[in-house]
């Protein structure tokens, strides 16, 4: 018994000794006639498909205090449309911190790039 119980108690000691804080995200998509697929902000998956005025279920980034908030990343998506597709970045980013809610829209006026244009520049 006693051959047990150390082991248990240094792991729960271990779990209550990391601290995380943690912060949700939610995007939408307001692009016109085009799905939003494979969405991401930083590591983060949010969405694997997002239809014309469909948004994401929220997705909530937990960082240990070690590595902590505030986090700032662009989104990345493919845009599919009429057959086509193109992966693109939103050209700003987006900041968030701990507790935050954030909800990003991507619209018709989103500014975006497609890193493979950009590296051939």
């Amino acid at each position: 018994m006693k051959k047990i119980f150390l082991p248990f108690l240094l792991l729960v000691f271990t779990l209550s000794s990391c601290q995380y804080d943690k912060a949700k995200i939610t995007i939408q998509n307001k692009v016109h006639n085009a799905t939003l697929e494979q969405v991401s902000w930083d590591k983060h998956s949010v969405a694997s498909s997002l239809l014309p005025g469909e948004t994401s279920k929220t997705c909530t980034v937990y960082e240990s205090t070690q590595y902590h908030f505030p986090k700032t990343s662009v989104v990345k998506f493919y845009m599919k449309r009429e057959g086509n597709q193109v992966y693109l970045e939103t050209k700003y980013s987006f900041t968030l911190d701990a507790d935050d809610n954030l909800l990003i829209v991507i619209s018709d006026t989103t500014q975006v790039v497609n890193p493979a244009m950009r590296s051939e520049e």
